[in-house]
């Protein structure tokens, strides 16, 4: 299966539109009990496990429920989520600071800029013939930038394999009542939340919510792009996309 993301990945890589910009890439394949994790680029993915408590408070329900409903910002409220998360097998990002991306690029003659104070805001520079300037790739490897292939950003993705028999078995999952999901989303989102802030909203939506299950997790989701996104309209908002699944054994 790595091979086939990988040549898959290529594939797409070299079919892109030879103008406009690139994107990561980032998919999730269950084939029995194994899943298949892959990630080219800055986005994020993970695996959550989701610990119930004992029983829900209603009062806390009604907080997390007024909470999330609520899209004024800036707002001092909190979600209280009730039970417990744990994050797993969540993907490295690929940015041109890390030694073995930086190594790569610079091998083949990539020039690298990395800001001493924020290091993952490191940028991958070539000379555009698009853009008559020089041009900085925020990641080290993505696809459709065939302005940066030459220099060795790449198409290839991570690919994170997991038996979920054995995941489940080493995570207490069926003894604990706990619940499993997959998240996969964009560096709009990550950049501007952290990964549990993230996993915490999904797992209010998908276990701790009442209500039909599908309008619960869109409006969970559309807290989740208000929180991401600035208070002021006038400042930039990266593109926000994200995909979250339970998972079953």
């Amino acid at each position: 299966m790595t091979q086939i993301f990988t040549d898959i990945f290529r594939n797409v890589d070299k079919n892109a539109p030879s103008i406009g910009g690139g994107c990561t890439a980032m998919a999730v394949i269950r084939i029995g009990t194994t899943l298949f994790l892959a990630n080219t680029g800055d986005s994020t993915q993970f695996i959550a496990i989701y610990h119930p408590p004992s029983k829900l408070v209603e009062e806390k329900s009604n907080h997390n429920k007024r909470y999330i409903q609520n899209m004024t910002r800036p707002s001092s409220e909190q979600l209280n989520l009730q039970g417990r998360i744990s994050i797993h097998h969540q993907n490295k990002l690929h940015k041109a600071n890390f030694p073995d991306e930086k190594s790569r690029i610079e091998n083949l003659g990539g020039r690298i800029h990395i800001p001493p104070k924020h290091p993952m805001g490191s940028r991958v520079i070539v000379r555009s013939t698009t853009h008559h300037e020089d041009v900085g790739l925020a990641m080290s490897r993505s696809i459709g930038d065939a302005e940066w292939t030459e220099v060795g950003v790449i198409a290839d993705p991570d690919v994170q394999i997991v038996n979920l028999e054995e995941f489940w078995i080493a995570n207490n999952i069926s003894t604990k009542d706990s619940k499993m999901f997959v998240v996969l989303g964009s560096d709009g989102l990550f950049d501007a939340r952290r990964v549990e802030f993230v996993a915490k909203h999904l797992a209010y939506g998908f276990f701790e919510s009442d209500g039909d299950i599908a309008e619960q997790m869109l409006t969970v989701g559309k807290k989740l792009v208000n929180m991401a996104s600035p208070i002021k309209v006038k400042f930039y908002r990266d593109d926000i996309s994200f995909v979250a699944k339970v998972v079953e054994l």
